[in-house]
């Protein structure tokens, strides 16, 4: 049989456990779990990484071409907030002619470009593709290539 000391206990421990779990879910959004607040850490840590994703501009690695004949390659691209003046430039190698703009200006958050080239020469070139603008107001710079096998 429980005692009044027991009995005391029992109530006095389950008031604390109420009232730590009402400030655990505090974090929560304040409604008993239901809800994630941004100030709980865990969610916090979510929104910083979002915040600094980075630039993204993909291609093939390497590409197969007929010689003399035009050829294109989808380079996609993803631009976060922080980033500004996002500028690419083509360069090719000897033997590769670049078909319309050489350098063009992102403009938008994300998108597709079409690079239109065309291989003079057989064997192997290349396209170097130069990334330039600005990340939180500082001058960034990236360099990627895509290499060209012509037979």
């Amino acid at each position: 049989m429980m005692t009044r000391f027991n009995k005391l206990l029992s109530t006095l421990l389950a008031s604390l456990t109420v009232v730590s779990a009402a400030h655990a879910c505090d974090l929560h959004g304040g409604n008993m779990g239901f809800g994630f607040s941004r100030l709980h850490p865990l969610a916090q840590q979510h929104y910083q990484a979002s915040a600094f994703k980075a630039l993204s501009v993909k291609h093939a690695k390497q590409v197969d071409v007929v010689v003399d004949e035009a050829a294109t390659a989808k380079i996609s691209y993803v631009i976060p907030l922080r980033y500004r003046d996002v500028n690419v430039s083509f360069i090719g190698s000897d033997g590769v002619e670049i078909v319309g703009e050489s350098a063009v200006l992102l403009e938008q958050d994300s998108g597709v470009y079409n690079l239109t080239f065309t291989v003079k020469r057989p064997g192997s070139s290349h396209i170097s593709i130069q990334i330039n603008g600005l990340s939180d107001g500082k001058p960034f710079s990236l360099n990627q290539k895509i290499e060209l096998r012509s037979a």
